[in-house]
Order: structure tokens, then C-alpha cells, then sequence
């Protein structure tokens, strides 16, 4: 029995052996997909707010002038070019058992203090220090304190003023680097999942910020509810894709008159119009179907995640293995016969 225990324990380091390179694969596989869609996604962008100022609204965007729609154009990169900054520095090294990801502004000294080291990090004086400090005396410390170990972080006009302690921060990175690389299947899942839903919020987020911009600029309607075009693109999302140019949301909502409060239930529901829409939804599908390099990345991730199930698969059949011959080892050491 001992050995076949060994001999499981055997499979298992082998496991987490194969997990700890196909985590390696994963994250240079993922770091050219993510330079491929970062470029990929900017071009999208670009061409999906061409086609909606020229094609969708095309008087709006005529009645800029020559400097707006320069302007325009420009935040529009800006926007480009900031996600596809952001999809480069989403992604991190598999490690097991990660810190939260440390802020760098909005965030205050408290907050962070309990993010990294929860309850630790209140430090209550001891009942030695309390009987020698006099009353009144830890007020006019805590006033006159100035320790170096604390630094400004810059901060937003209107933000709160946040203090964030070097010391923290310095050995919270150093716990960080420190971890050891995946070897379990279920972690690396968990990482996979992590960076892909990381991913979809870079997307989405852009595609809210262009809307947002092409409402201050006069293309879309002002009146326009940021719900309204989420819900359209989760209903879109669960459905059949539409024909169109990509990247590119339609939709259909209806409105009313401001004077439709005062006048019946009858009349108010014929004063109610409906209005076509057009509005920029980034779709993760049709970016990387658009660039041939993205999609082939795509499919090496793709044949990465099958490995992974089934090491997943033979990972937790061993481990039960395991135990179930540990119980059965266990039963044989205590029982005996009266």
C-alpha cells in the first residue's frame, strides 16, 4: 500500500511538473496576443468610429469644424492608444497565490492596509507603552509625527489627499515576486479566467469611453443612457451576429416628448417616436477575426486550454486516488480484531 501511495505522489509531482510549463507557454503565448489585439483593437476602433461618423451620422460630424473634428480624431487615438497600453500591462507571470493588485491613486492609506494584510496591520500599543503614555501625550504624537517611511502619492484634482507607506508597499512587491510559479491546475484555470475577464473590461471600456466621446462632440444623441446600450449588447451578445460593419451596435429605442407628461394616457403613447441608433460596441470575436495573426494566437490558446482540462481531469483523479488509499492505508493501521 505505502507503495502504491509513492507511486501516486509520483503522478502528481508529474501533474504539477506539466503545469508548471504549460503555465510558462501560457503566458508567452498570451504575451503576443495580447501586442497582436492591442494593435489589432486600435485599427477596430479607428475604422468602426469612421464608418459611424461617415456612414451612421454623417451630417452630424459635417457640422464640426475643420479644428473639432481634428480634435475628434485625435481623443480618438488617444483612446486607441491608451487601451492598447492597458491590454500590455494586464498581464503578470502565473504565480500561486497572488497579492490584490496594489492602487496608485484613489486609494487611502487604511484601504490599502487592509487589502494586503487585513486585521495584521492594526497595530494595538501594548499595555507597557499604555501605562507610560500620559494622557493626551499619543494626541500630540500622532500630531507631530512626520515619519519619512510615508510619501504623497500625485493625485486627481478633487481627489481625497491619500498617504501610502514606501515600507507597505516595497515588501508587499517583495512577497509578490517571491511567489512560486503554478503548479496546480485549478490556479492557473483561475489565472486564464482572471486575465480574459481583464481583457473584455479593457474592451468594453473603450467602446464606453468613445461613445462618451462622440456624445460631447455632438455625433451621438446626448440623451442617450449608458444602460441602454449596455442592455442592447448583452442582449446582442447572447444572440445571432447582425450584418453590418463591425464593431458597430444598432439599435432601436423608443422616446417621448418632454410635453407628453401633460396630456393623456392615450395621447401621451402616440407622442412616443422611435430612433435608430448607431454606437460603438467593440466585440473581442470580430477583432481577431479581422487580423490573422490574433486568430492563429487565439486558436494556440485555445489548444493550451484543452491541455489544461485534462490535466485539470488527471489531476483531481489522482488526488482522490491518493486519498483513497490513504484512508484505506489509515483503516489497516487501526483496525484489529477483538
Amino acid at each position: 500500500m505505502a507503495r502504491a501511495i509513492e507511486k501516486i505522489e509520483q503522478d502528481i509531482a508529474a501533474l504539477e511538473e506539466a503545469t508548471s510549463a504549460i503555465a510558462q507557454d501560457f503566458y508567452n503565448t498570451y504575451e503576443r496576443y495580447l501586442k497582436g489585439l492591442g494593435q489589432a483593437m486600435r485599427q477596430q476602433l479607428i475604422l468602426a468610429t469612421y464608418h459611424l461618423c461617415t456612414q451612421a451620422y454623417p451630417q452630424a460630424f459635417l457640422s464640426l469644424s475643420f479644428s473639432q473634428r481634428q480634435q475628434l480624431q485625435k481623443a480618438i487615438r488617444k483612446l486607441a492608444e491608451n487601451a492598447k497600453q492597458q491590454l500590455l500591462e494586464v498581464l503578470h507571470p502565473p504565480k500561486s497565490g497572488l497579492l490584490p493588485d496594489l492602487p496608485t491613486h484613489n486609494t487611502n492609506f487604511d484601504e490599502l492596509v487592509s487589502r494586503l494584510f487585513g486585521n495584521r496591520a492594526e497595530r494595538a500599543p501594548s499595555p507597557e507603552a499604555e501605562e507610560k503614555t500620559a494622557p493626551g501625550e499619543s494626541e500630540e504624537r500622532e500630531e507631530k509625527d512626520t515619519s519619512p517611511s510615508l510619501s504623497l502619492l500625485p493625485l486627481n484634482s478633487g481627489d481625497n489627499l491619500s498617504f501610502v507607506s514606501e515600507n507597505l508597499v516595497a515588501n508587499a512587491l517583495s512577497v509578490a515576486n517571491s511567489q512560486s510559479p503554478i503548479t496546480k491546475p485549478d490556479e492557473l484555470a483561475f489565472w486564464q479566467e482572471k486575465l480574459e475577464g481583464a481583457i473584455a473590461k479593457i474592451i468594453q471600456k473603450v467602446s464606453r469611453d468613445t461613445n462618451r466621446l462622440l456624445q460631447q462632440s455632438g455625433i451621438l444623441p446626448k440623451k442617450l443612457p449608458e444602460p441602454v446600450l449596455e442592455a442592447a449588447a448583452k442582449v446582442e451578445a447572447s444572440g445571432e451576429s447582425v450584418p453590418g460593419p463591425p464593431n458597430l451596435l444598432n439599435l432601436v429605442i423608443e422616446t417621448e416628448d418632454d410635453s407628453a407628461s401633460d396630456k393623456p394616457d392615450e395621447q401621451e403613447s402616440e407622442s412616443s417616436t422611435l430612433i435608430q441608433l448607431t454606437a460603438i460596441h467593440l466585440r473581442l470575436s470580430e477583432i481577431e477575426f479581422t487580423d490573422p495573426k490574433v486568430a492563429t494566437v487565439r486558436h494556440q490558446i485555445r489548444s493550451l486550454s484543452a491541455k489544461l482540462n485534462n490535466l485539470g481531469r488527471d489531476y483531481h483523479k489522482k488526488q482522490r486516488e491518493k486519498s483513497v488509499a490513504e484512508a484505506e492505508a489509515a483503516w489497516r493501521v487501526s483496525w484489529f480484531d477483538e
